[in-house]
């Protein structure tokens, strides 16, 4: 990958905290600082984290 294309995607896309899975950061739902793709990873990331 060129270096100006990967500039390109890590400025307009992130991962997710939970699964790793490649999304632009228009459509992450973020919270403190990290990324999740779905709701339902969100909530697993912070069940799993409440301890």
């Amino acid at each position: 990958m060129s270096l100006l294309s990967e500039t390109m995607r890590s400025t307009f896309t992130t991962r997710c905290a939970v699964c790793g899975t490649v999304i632009s950061k228009r459509n992450a739902l973020g919270h403190s600082g990290l990324a999740f793709c779905s709701v339902l990873h969100e909530a697993e990331y912070f069940v799993a984290t409440a301890d």
